[in-house]
Parts: C-alpha cells; structure tokens; sequence
C-alpha cells in the first residue's frame, strides 16, 4: 500500500513546509520538492517523530484529542509532527496481520471547510492509479461528530481494483478551527464491515469536550458557470501599497479564523469551478459567483492559493488581482497580475516568485507582518 499523501509534498517559492509524509494517497506532487527556494521567508523544521512511548495515549496539545496506543483492535505504529508546533499530525494504526491500516491527519487548515477538504481527499482517492480504478459503493453521508448534534462531518466508502486492499474509507470530522481526516483501507472487501470499523475507530477517539458545533456538511456541487481566465495574464511590479493591503487584509483573514464565529455570521458554501486534479481544486464562493475571484485547495493538506481583485484598486484605482498562498501558519502576498490568470500560472507563480509580504498566524487570534518589496 502506498504511503504518501500528495499534498505534503508542496512548496512554494519561499520555503513553505512541505510534509514528507507517511501516507496513503496520490504521489503525484512530489516533484514540487525539488522546486528551488529562495530568500523570502522563514525555514519550516523538517518532520519529527514525537517521543512518545508505544504503550501510552498521546494528546493534541491545541485541542485536547487524544489518540491511545490502541484504538478498536489496532495498534499505533507511528506518530509524527511535520514541524514543531502540531499543526499538522499524522498517526498511523494497524492490526497484527496488517489486514487493517488506519491513518489520522490532525491539522489547522488554511480554509476552515468540511466540504472543500473531503472534496479533495476523496479526488487523490479516485485518482490513484495504485486502487485500479477506485468507486463509491454508497452516497457520501455527513454525520455528527461524538459530542455534537450537527451532521458537520462527511464520509464515504470505496470498492478498490487493489490485490493489497480491496476497500478503503474516509472520513473528514471538524474539530474547532481544525481538521481530523482519517482514512481505513482492508483487505476485507465488505464495504459494510469497512464502515462498521471506521464506526468504532472513531468512537475509541478521546474526543475533546466544549466544542463548538460546525456548520452542517455537504459536498461541493460544480458551479453553474465557469470563469474566463486571460491566458495573457502577467505579474506587475511588486509596490508598496499592495505589500501593505495584502498583508493587512491576511491578518483580518487569519483573526477572524482564530476567533469566534458571530452568532450571525453567515458560512461561506463553496462550488467546484472545474473537475478536481491530484494537484489541485478550484472553488468558488457560491453567494459571490458574479465576481472573478477563486481559491485553489491545494492537494489535500490543508493549504490554499487564493485570486481576488487587488485591494489596490481601492486605493489607486487601478486594475489588477491579489495573489496568496495560505500555510498552516501563514500567508505569503506576491505581486499583483493584471488580469484574472489560469490556476496553473497561479500556482507556478507561487512555486517559482518571492512574496513582497507575509502574514503570520499565531493560532490566538493574533498576526505578524512583514514587508519585503525588494527594495522599494
């Protein structure tokens, strides 16, 4: 069985962390690794094995779950931290005879979205060539996590083409500001007993109590239209005043992500503007469709690349579209495009440019700016 998840591997130009994970979907990003970094942002701590002994439970220090050595039969194999703050976990579980392996991601994702994220963990299950063309054996159903009564949690089940592990399962379940994935394959090929174990995996979970309930989930539906993107898209002069609004507006973002919703905040729902690849998602925000805007749900780990109309042309007047990639930890702004430009110029863009500024996020409803124009 395969033991990458593809959207560890991503960097962007200035050093983002990127997982040399252990996991279970798509490799298909791992040349991203090898894409050069420059001056611009901070290292990111390469993965670490938490010192944590085989026979004792181990708890998320930010959320209070707690994951024991044994859960519904299986044993943990494995407990790492991609870097040095927990924002990103991963455990592994498996039986004895290996027949069953379990996988949990414990992460803080750049977009708070049940849906975006079991959109795209669910496409590197379909896309992996590894599975023999994968399907679903039922509809995906969203599910209230222990301790809540809103079905804010989505999961599915898949038949696999696979000598090695004839079903798989995944289940996205929110947690606060952040997010559980936990995936199951067997080799059992009873989709119905597949379900009935991931049931009690996630019932042996030590859940944390107090949570606040999530928005009821569903999944992503394509947009009824799609953007026109300029194919002749390209970078403006780095300046100042985008720098400055760019970082202002990541550190309203990151805030607001850290604080309590309003009671009557109204949540975002999101359409999918194009079929998913391993690389990426598009989405759209579905109550503002008439404008060009777009984020892009990298792989699936968590992470975003976002398009919007520049807040510059506020200020200047003139025309032109902010561009962001969002981390676990923070934001970087890069240069603006003149024009609405393709996903994967976007992508290239933040693979390949230095940020003329960077948001930090320090998970307490706090940020930290900095400004880097390249001498303006």
């Amino acid at each position: 069985m395969g033991k990458d998840r593809s959207g560890r591997g991503f960097e962007s130009g200035a050093g983002v962390s990127a997982r040399q994970p252990r996991c279970w979907m798509l490799r298909s990003l791992a040349a991203f690794g090898a894409l050069l970094a420059f001056a611009g942002g901070p290292a990111h701590a390469e993965s670490r094995t938490l010192p944590v002994p085989a026979n004792s439970g181990w708890q998320h220090a930010a959320t209070g779950l707690v994951l024991r050595a044994k859960l519904a039969g299986l044993d943990r194999r494995t407990l790492a931290d991609s870097g040095t703050a927990e924002l990103d976990v991963v455990a592994d579980f498996a039986t004895p005879d290996q027949s069953t392996v379990v996988t949990f991601y414990i992460f803080r994702p750049a977009l708070m979205s049940v849906p975006v994220w079991f959109d795209r963990s669910e496409t590197q299950i379909l896309l992996r060539e590894e599975y023999r063309n994968p399907r679903p054996v039922a509809d995906a159903r969203a599910f209230a996590p222990p301790s809540s009564d809103v079905a804010s949690a989505l999961r599915r089940s898949y038949a696999t083409g696979s000598a090695a592990y004839a079903a798989t399962g995944l289940a996205i379940v929110p947690m606060g500001e952040w997010l559980v994935a936990i995936r199951i394959s067997a080799r059992d090929p009873d989709p119905a007993r597949l379900d009935s174990k991931l049931d009690e995996v996630i019932a042996a979970i030590g859940w944390p109590e107090g949570l606040e309930d999530s928005e009821p989930a569903a999944l992503v539906a394509a947009c009824p239209t799609p953007l026109k993107y300029s194919r002749r898209a390209k970078l403006q002069r780095p300046n100042m005043t985008d720098a400055i609004l760019g970082a202002a507006l990541s550190g309203i973002v990151a805030e607001r992500a850290d604080a309590e919703a309003p009671v009557d905040a109204q949540p975002v729902t999101f359409c999918r503007d194009a079929p998913g690849k391993a690389e990426y998602g598009v989405y759209r925000n579905v109550g503002d469709l008439d404008r060009d805007a777009y984020l892009m749900a990298v792989a699936d780990a968590g992470r975003t690349v976002s398009v919007a109309p520049s807040l510059g042309a506020l200020v200047s007047g003139s025309k032109g579209y902010m561009l962001s990639f969002s981390d676990l930890d923070r934001t970087l702004v890069y240069p603006n495009f003149d024009r609405l430009p393709t996903p994967d110029k976007a992508l290239e863009t933040v693979q390949s440019t230095a940020p003329i500024s960077s948001t930090a996020r320090d998970g307490g409803g706090g940020s930290t700016i900095t400004i880097d124009t390249g001498g303006e």
